[in-house]
């Protein structure tokens, strides 16, 4: 549904090969946001193990998480409709 509502507007009309150029600005969609998950998910393991090694860092981080958690609760207990 995104391709068919979204990428039309960038195929010209007059165009002689509208479903190639249709199917190359998939296909570079495609491409790109592969190259995107991949980039995430390398560093998602890099920082994993980065964690693993530091438990002290993963502590600091998950009290730091935890008040903003609470901080935010707190913040929407207070806050007025």
């Amino acid at each position: 549904m995104f391709f068919l509502a979204f990428l039309p507007q960038f195929v010209d009309v007059e165009a002689p090969a509208k479903t190639t150029a249709f199917l190359a600005l998939g296909l570079t969609f495609v491409a790109t946001g592969t190259v995107w998950v991949l980039i995430l998910a390398v560093a998602a393991a890099q920082l994993r193990r980065f964690f693993e090694r530091q438990p002290r860092a993963q502590a600091w981080i998950s009290r730091a998480m935890g008040g903003i958690f609470v901080f935010l609760g707190v913040r929407l207990a207070i806050s007025e409709r």
